[in-house]
């Protein structure tokens, strides 16, 4: 990979890797950009990524309010019916002194997702609208940082087996909770496979030039 020619007007960029710095020009949609020294692929050109990755975002918010709302899961036994959310999963835990855990629940299912759904729309509505934000710089590396200890896919997978074992001792009922969070997993995934970190940062850079 060679530097364009107009490589002293582009951001710095470190491979993650072997932190050989290169200086990238905007990639054609589906090229790949590849590190000389490691061959670590360091980015990929994706078209409308920040659209994309705004609407997946936005759709991710929404189904993310729905499933802290409303119940996950209805356990009928007895005569007697329990809800559970999201935030009353990880009450449950503290009531079996089960702290670790419960933290551990309460921040990859709720906090982070939160915190990268939040940083994204703070750093990325305001480029979309050709502004840069205060505090990008911070506000988006907190975005990109939570991105791998939000496991919603890892709580949607407990609640699953949690179906399947509870299934001869009471009557589950899937509530409106359970299917916003199918919809959360998707949308999140949606949305970090259309993100391309590297031409945010090449709008930031450009809009901090232009002021």
């Amino acid at each position: 990979m060679h530097e364009p020619a107009n490589a002293d007007r582009l951001p710095l960029m470190a491979c993650h890797e072997c932190d050989h710095l290169y200086r990238l020009p905007n990639l054609a949609d589906r090229s790949l950009a590849r590190c000389q020294r490691c061959g670590t692929i360091l980015a990929r050109g994706m078209k409308n990524s920040l659209d994309k990755t705004l609407a997946y975002t936005l759709t991710a918010l929404v189904l993310f309010m729905i499933a802290n709302t409303y119940p996950i899961l209805g356990l009928k036994a007895a005569g007697q019916e329990q809800h559970y959310t999201l935030f009353s999963g990880a009450l449950v835990l503290v009531q079996y002194n089960l702290w670790e855990v419960s933290v551990t629940v309460f921040l990859t299912s709720i906090l982070f997702p939160l915190l990268h759904i939040l940083g994204l729309l703070y750093t990325l509505l305001p480029l979309r609208g050709a502004r840069l934000p205060r505090y990008f710089i911070p506000v988006f590396k907190v975005a990109l940082s939570t991105l791998p200890w939000s496991m919603v896919g890892v709580y949607m997978l407990g609640v699953l087996v949690s179906i399947v074992k509870l299934a001869d001792l009471a009557t589950v009922v899937p509530g409106l909770g359970l299917y916003a969070l199918v919809g959360l997993l998707l949308a999140s995934v949606a949305a970090a496979a259309s993100l391309d970190p590297l031409s945010i940062w090449q709008l930031a850079d450009r809009l901090r030039r232009e002021r």
